[in-house]
């Protein structure tokens, strides 16, 4: 009984050490490839092509061209993230502290002590207020209309990549737009 227990605890240790050793290489596997992905956003943003990136950082054009598709895709996630969740919070929090400054420029409007110049300044600045409220609703590239716009395309080409008779019948509307050739 002794010795199965030993045993055991000799082949879960080994197995453990070389799990840990394994653990560590890939941590450092994973942070050469984040340092050379930086690298690459960072000479791409400067203005290289994927063959002069490449040479700069002593690797191969293809490499260059995975890691660009692979900032590309989680760039497009955060896009995604922060449309479906973050802007909306921004928005509520946005539409909250509006509504306060509206309540609190009525209640210098409606205040008998304040003076005309106080009413005026307070009118003009509600007249500020409901512009910018109405301009966020409705226009501009953070604006509530373009943003369920931005998800339903988003939602759109999701489904359209999931469905191979939709992708082509994509494909075909791109190379033959409306319109091009309308025979009767």
């Amino acid at each position: 009984m002794h010795k199965i227990s030993l045993n055991l605890h000799k082949n879960t240790t080994e197995k453990s050490t070389r799990e840990a050793k394994n653990d560590t290489k890939i941590t450092v596997l994973d942070m050469e490839r984040e340092n050379r992905l930086a690298k690459v956003i960072s000479l791409f943003s400067k203005g290289l092509n994927q063959e002069e990136i490449a040479l700069e950082l002593h690797v191969d054009q293809s490499t260059v061209s995975r890691d660009l598709q692979l900032i590309k895709r989680e760039a497009r996630k955060q896009v995604e993230k922060y449309l479906r969740e973050d802007i909306l919070l921004e928005y509520i929090r946005y539409m909250a502290g509006s509504n306060e400054v509206t309540r609190k420029l009525w209640e210098v409007v409606q205040n008998e002590n304040a003076t005309i110049k106080e009413e005026t300044y307070a009118l003009a600045q509600l007249m500020q207020s409901y512009n910018s409220r109405l301009q966020t609703l409705t226009a501009g590239p953070e604006s509530y209309m373009n943003i369920k716009r931005c998800l339903s395309e988003i939602d759109l080409q999701r489904l359209v990549d999931s469905e191979p008779f939709l992708k082509a019948q994509m494909e075909q509307r791109k190379l033959f737009p409306k319109g091009l050739f309308n025979f009767k």
